[in-house]
C-alpha cells in the first residue's frame, strides 16, 4: 500500500515542509497530492541571498512536477515566507493549484476588521519606536526580531521587504484558488483532497484576539506568557558612548531601559504574529497529523478551549522548539503517555542552532522526546530533508 511522506527541509531558522499524501478517489483511483507548508528562514545569508532556497525549491519541483496541490503560508514572518520569491528570482518557479494564506494577509483585511486595524497601528508605532532605539543602540538579536516582524527590511536585503515576499505568494495559485484562511473558513472547494480530511483549527478570524491592550504611544503591555520560560538574554552588547555633555551614568541607564522595553515590545509583537498561524490537522487512513506553524500559548489555549485538540500521531513542534510554542497543560491531550496503538508517534522540529537565545528550548524538546520519536532538521545537512513515513 502507498505511504504518506512528510519531508521537513533543513533551511536553517525557518520552515519548509512538504507532505505527500496518496489520495484515493471514490472510484478507487489513487493520486499522490502534495501540501507545502511555508518556505523561509530568517535573514539568512549575506544580503538575504541564501542558496538553500535554490536547493530546497529545486527538490520540491522535482518531486511535484513544479506544482503542489496546496500551498499553506502559515503566517507573515520572514522565516516562513521568504523562500519562494528568492528561488523564483533564480528561475525556480513553483506553482500551486490552491493556496492558503493566513486571513490577516488579505489585502483589505484591516479595512473590514477595525479592532485588528487599531491593534496593527499600535504595533506599527511600537515597531517604529524599536527601529529608532536600535539605530541609536544596536543589538543583533533584537534587530533580527524587528526585521522578522516588520514590513521594513534591512537595506542590504535585496531591496525587498516582507510585503514583497507575501505579494509573491498571492500569485503562485490562480486568483480564484487563492484563499485567506481562519478557523471559521469553509474549506469546501478550497483544496482538491478527496480521501484525506483537512481541518483548520486556528487562527481566529479577528487577530486582535491575540494582542494585549496597548496603552497610548505604541508601548505594549507584555503578557506573562510572552516571556515565560525564556532563558536570560545574551550578554549585553557594549553600550554606545554618550553624546558630549551628557552624564554617562544617566545616559547608560536610559539606554539599558530602552533596550529592555524594546525587547519586551518585540517579544509581544512576535507572539501576536505567531498566534495568527494557520494550524492544519490532516486525517488519513487512521493517522492524525498536526502542522501548527509558530502558534504560541494564546492560540493553543483558544484551540483547547474550543475542544478542537485530539491525540496525534505526528505533531510539528511549534515555533522551532521554543518554550512558548508548547502548552504543557494540554500535552496529554495531544500526546497521551500511552498511544492508542503500537504505532510509532513522531514530533517534528524545524530549527537551528545559534539563532535566538531561547530557541530551541532543550527542555521542551526533551518533553516531546519522552513521548515519541523526535525528528530534528538539524540532524541532516543544509538543504536536505528529514522524512517521516506513515504506512497506508
Amino acid at each position: 500500500m502507498s505511504d504518506l511522506i512528510v519531508r521537513a527541509y533543513n533551511v536553517g531558522f525557518g520552515d519548509a515542509i512538504l507532505v505527500s499524501i496518496p489520495d484515493r478517489a471514490p472510484s478507487g483511483v489513487e493520486t499522490v497530492r502534495n501540501i507545502l507548508f511555508d518556505v523561509g528562514n530568517l535573514l539568512a545569508g549575506e544580503a538575504n541571498k541564501d542558496e538553500v532556497f535554490e536547493v530546497v525549491v529545486a527538490d520540491i519541483i522535482a518531486k511535484t512536477g513544479g506544482e503542489v496541490d496546496l500551498y499553506v503560508m502559515t503566517h507573515e514572518h520572514l522565516d516562513h515566507t521568504q523562500g519562494l520569491l528568492t528561488a523564483s528570482n533564480k528561475g525556480l518557479d513553483l506553482r500551486a493549484k490552491h493556496s492558503w494564506l493566513t486571513g490577516s494577509a488579505q489585502p483589505d483585511y484591516y479595512d473590514t476588521h477595525p479592532q485588528a486595524k487599531k491593534r496593527r497601528l499600535e504595533m506599527d508605532a511600537a515597531l517604529d519606536d524599536a527601529a529608532r532605539t536600535l539605530q541609536a543602540s544596536p543589538d543583533d538579536e533584537l534587530e533580527e526580531l524587528l526585521w522578522n516582524n516588520s514590513s521594513r527590511m534591512d537595506t542590504g536585503a535585496l531591496g525587498l521587504k516582507t510585503a514583497d515576499y507575501i505579494a509573491h505568494l498571492r500569485t503562485i495559485a490562480p486568483p480564484d484558488k487563492t484563499h485567506y484562511i481562519d478557523r471559521t473558513t469553509t474549506l469546501e472547494n478550497r483544496h482538491p483532497f478527496q480521501e484525506a480530511k483537512l481541518t483548520v483549527l486556528a487562527p481566529e478570524e479577528d487577530t486582535s484576539d491575540y494582542y494585549r491592550r496597548l496603552p497610548a504611544g505604541g508601548n505594549l503591555t507584555v503578557a506573562p506568557e510572552t516571556t515565560a520560560g525564556l532563558k536570560a538574554p545574551k550578554p549585553e552588547r557594549a553600550l554606545p558612548n554618550p553624546p558630549p555633555g551628557v552624564d554617562p551614568g544617566a545616559y547608560f541607564d536610559l539606554v539599558r531601559s530602552r533596550r529592555g522595553g524594546t525587547r519586551a515590545n518585540l517579544l509581544e509583537i512576535d507572539a501576536a504574529n505567531n498566534n495568527t498561524s494557520v494550524v492544519v490537522q490532516i486525517e488519513w487512513r487512521g493517522w492524525r497529523l498536526l502542522f501548527s506553524g509558530d502558534a504560541e500559548l494564546r492560540s493553543w489555549r483558544t484551540m483547547n478551549g474550543l475542544g478542537l485538540l485530539q491525540p496525534l500521531d505526528v505533531i510539528k513542534v511549534s515555533h522551532h522548539g521554543s518554550h512558548n510554542g508548547t502548552l504543557e497543560e494540554i500535552f496529554d491531550a495531544l500526546l497521551p503517555p500511552q498511544g492508542p496503538d503500537a504505532r510509532e508517534r513522531y514530533a517534528l522540529v524545524s530549527t537551528a542552532d545559534d539563532s535566538f537565545d531561547s530557541v530551541p528550548e532543550l527542555d521542551t524538546l526533551k518533553y516531546y522526546a519522552d513521548r515519541c520519536e523526535l525528528v530534528d532538521t538539524r540532524d541532516v545537512g543544509r538543504g536536505e530533508a528529514q522524512e517521516i513515513v506513515l504506512a497506508g
